[in-house]
């Protein structure tokens, strides 16, 4: 979709150049992958037309979000009963949480952790949800954020959850934009743009727990610019409930001794099991513990759609069987060790952050479409670093990728081509970053570190909200 520049080849970025160079769209391929290529070739031309402005980036974002939630309102309102006009359950995993919310609200904890039990309680609550079976791979103390939910009618529990998913990624991305507002001046972008985020469209007809998660890295951040680690851990510490997620951030911790964050993140999570303990029973952790195994065995269980997934893992998966898992653990450990050293630098936190956030979807060994709202966080922050930059080409490059990379996560092209054009993307938008972000650590004197870790820049002010034209 893009022509890649290599990094320079520094000893912190030569194994990602090496996978970089391994998805170079521009050379000629031969074999069952020609064709993949050729088309991808197509594409980068168009590619390096769009958008042609920030008003026209502005107006695709607007009529994608009301196409979005045109079609989100008929999935809602259409369809018999608890099934969508297409088929699929109304508020799909919703389903699932909703159970799980009821059985401990009525106290049959018993059945958290027993597949055949929930699943007939699942059916008793939801009749139409018979065909879906889901694996109870949440720690215990999630049936307890859902279970004031369940004092409602499944329909009227799913609304509700998604009204507060939706108000509370609001505020959020507020929070985020207001921040770098001095650099990403574009207010009405950024609300297109968030209205028109793919993944955060896909959180709500799912009705999943991923904005949770976003709540959790964006109060850790929040907490880190307020110089409060412990309470940054704490914050993190809610990662818990989608663990996968938290992968490169605890190897920034470990490999930083970053241990007020650590003792605030064990803090966090010993609270958490400490409080299903007393309220569902002691008896519930150790189901949990004994139900992982068989969450870890049957792990394809948790992706049967793989081209929904957007992390390294679907990429990986492409591999032979005997070289797909080694492969994954050296593309993730090459991506974790960048995070881990960006994190040394005199970027400001929420670059830091935002590229460990990136890290961490792309290290995920599970990540649907929904986990990837996450992924608003660091866009935004990292899209005001660019803009307070005096380098209109990092801009120019950063946001056209963006708006590919809004276009790779709503058509995922793992469906037609086998290759994930989004986790392409992200690879790239991770290592160009991590690049800058090491760069102007380089250059940058040490008497303007507070001003810089400040996100002060004296020029900041005059960029606009990307380095393409208004008109």
């Amino acid at each position: 979709m893009y022509s890649c520049q290599s990094p320079p080849e520094s000893a912190n970025y030569r194994p990602l150049v090496v996978i970089l160079h391994s998805f170079d769209l521009s050379r000629e391929s031969a074999g069952p992958h020609a064709r993949i290529v050729s088309r991808l070739s197509n594409l980068s031309s168009l590619a390096r037309r769009w958008p042609r402005s920030a008003h026209h980036a502005r107006t695709h974002a607007v009529l994608a979000a009301l196409i979005l939630w045109i079609a989100a309102l008929v999935i809602a309102a259409a369809g018999a009963g608890n099934r969508s006009i297409a088929g699929p359950l109304k508020g799909a995993d919703f389903a699932h949480f909703y159970t799980i919310g009821w059985l401990a609200r009525t106290h049959h904890v018993d059945a958290l952790y027993d597949v055949a039990t929930q699943h007939a309680a699942q059916v008793a609550l939801i009749a139409e949800s018979d065909p879906e079976l889901y694996l109870p791979v949440y720690p215990p103390h999630t049936a307890l954020v859902f279970a004031p939910f369940t004092v409602f009618s499944f329909g009227r529990a799913t609304l509700l959850w998604n009204l507060v998913t939706i108000l509370g990624f609001a505020a959020i991305v507020w929070s985020a934009w207001r921040s770098v507002a001095s650099s990403l001046s574009d207010r009405a972008l950024v609300v297109a743009a968030a209205a028109a985020f793919p993944p955060f469209w896909s959180l709500i007809l799912h009705g999943q727990t991923t904005i949770l998660i976003v709540a959790a890295l964006w109060a850790g951040w929040r907490a880190l610019e307020r110089q409060r680690p412990f309470a940054a851990g704490v914050a993190f510490g809610l990662l818990f409930l989608k663990p996968q997620l938290g992968i490169p951030l605890a190897v920034v911790v470990l490999a930083h001794r970053e241990w007020a964050m650590l003792g605030g993140a064990v803090a966090s999570i010993a609270a958490q099991l400490a409080v299903a303990a007393v309220l569902l029973g002691p008896s519930v952790i150790s189901a949990y513990a004994t139900f992982l195994p068989t969450v870890m065995q049957h792990a394809e269980l948790l992706d049967p759609k793989p081209w929904q997934s957007h992390s390294l893992h679907t990429l990986t998966r492409l591999a032979p069987s005997w070289i797909g898992t080694p492969l994954w653990i050296a593309l993730a450990g090459a991506i974790t060790i960048v995070a881990a050293r960006t994190w040394a630098s005199r970027a400001p936190i929420r670059v830091r952050l935002g590229l460990v956030i990136l890290a961490s979807v792309l290290v995920s060994p599970h990540l649907n479409a929904y986990d990837a709202t996450v992924l608003a966080l660091p866009l935004i922050w990292l899209g005001g670093y660019v803009n307070s930059r005096n380098d209109a080409g990092d801009r120019d490059w950063f946001w056209r990728s963006v708006y590919w990379l809004f276009v790779a996560l709503l058509a995922p092209s793992a469906a037609a081509i086998g290759l994930q054009i989004s986790v392409v993307l992200l690879i790239w938008l991770f290592v160009r970053m991590a690049r800058i972000a090491s760069r102007d650590d380089a250059v940058m004197p040490m008497s303007a570190r507070h001003d810089y870790m400040l996100d002060r820049m004296p020029s900041a002010a005059s960029f606009s909200a990307t380095s393409l034209p208004t008109r």
